[in-house]
């Protein structure tokens, strides 16, 4: 749910299937400590302010406000919810923290200048107004409460957004569009150099034709089924996320994944002719049904 606002459905599906590897810079793990930090400090001031009730772990379980939907694949966790804002003394609110730069946080100033507050959140993050209107919805709540903060809370702002479950139930559709989807679909732009392709992490798979990571979500054997696990039809058995992640000697690119066109198949493998004209076989090399020792005993695994 945190990423469900972001532009472009194929990015969403490459993340859905981990497509592209994550690499963090020194620098940006250091900022998301920061977040991780600030966010600790926004709670506890908000706790000391007498007139508020603020709950950032369920009373019921002791642990964070969660959802999911459709079969477990879409989840989010909010921070919290909160009673006893000036604004709206009687009203409980979704509580989420954003820790930011200072140059993010004026651009939030300059949002509230122009749309005014209760629009403020969507003209200044599509990603964070989907996160706000979808906690509403599942926690259904008419009202969020955003509190932005720059490192160390030394800077604080928040803006109030009220519920939209049009945009919740077409937030919810396009995430089970994407999670059951077994291709890629369609790019935001065609041209590499678009503005929101040159910064995406999965701009070399997408647009520049590097090979995706092999493991089981990239498999055309893989499918997500109820209770957030996945299923692979090749052993015919569920699949923990340790198995996904490492994959085995049966893998097979969905063909989307490929940057070419599917010429030929056999049992256990698929061949593409490639954009330079050559042909690539996936599998069968390396692997033969019923003959690898290793596949025989992964199959038998569990």
């Amino acid at each position: 749910m945190s990423a469900i606002g972001g532009p472009c459905d194929r990015a969403l599906w490459y993340g859905f299937r981990w497509a592209s590897p994550k690499r963090f810079d020194a620098a940006t793990l250091k900022r998301f400590a920061d977040g991780h930090q600030t966010e600790a400090v926004a709670i506890a001031r908000l706790k000391a302010c007498d007139q508020l009730e603020v709950y950032d772990l369920s009373p019921d379980t002791g642990r964070q406000f969660g959802f999911e939907d459709h079969h477990g694949h879409f989840r989010g966790h909010m921070d919290g919810v909160i009673l006893g804002l000036l604004q709206a003394p009687k009203t409980w609110h979704v509580l989420e923290i954003k820790a930011v730069s200072d140059a993010k946080f004026r651009e939030l100033e300059k949002a509230v200048e122009k749309v005014g507050e209760k629009l403020a959140l969507r003209e200044w993050s599509e990603t964070y107004y989907a996160q706000a209107v979808l906690y509403m919805d599942y926690a259904d709540l008419d009202r969020h409460y955003c509190v932005v903060c720059t490192p160390g809370c030394r800077r604080w702002m928040a803006v109030r957004t009220e519920r939209d479950k049009p945009e919740a139930g077409r937030l919810r559709g396009r995430a089970q569009t994407i999670i059951a989807s077994d291709s890629p679909p369609p790019r935001i732009s065609e041209a590499p150099d678009y503005y929101q392709c040159r910064w995406c992490d999965h701009a070399p798979v997408c647009h520049q034709g590097e090979q995706a990571l092999s493991h089981c979500r990239t498999c055309l054997h893989s499918t997500p089924v109820e209770g957030g696990e996945w299923h692979c039809a090749r052993w015919a058995r569920k699949i923990s996320v340790e198995e996904q992640r490492e994959g085995c000697p049966a893998h097979l690119y969905i063909p989307g994944l490929v940057p070419g066109e599917q010429v030929d198949a056999g049992p256990d493998w698929v061949e593409y002719r490639l954009p330079d004209g050559s042909v690539w076989r996936d599998g069968g090399a390396a692997y033969t049904i019923g003959d690898t020792i290793e596949a025989e005993a992964y199959r038998h695994a569990a």
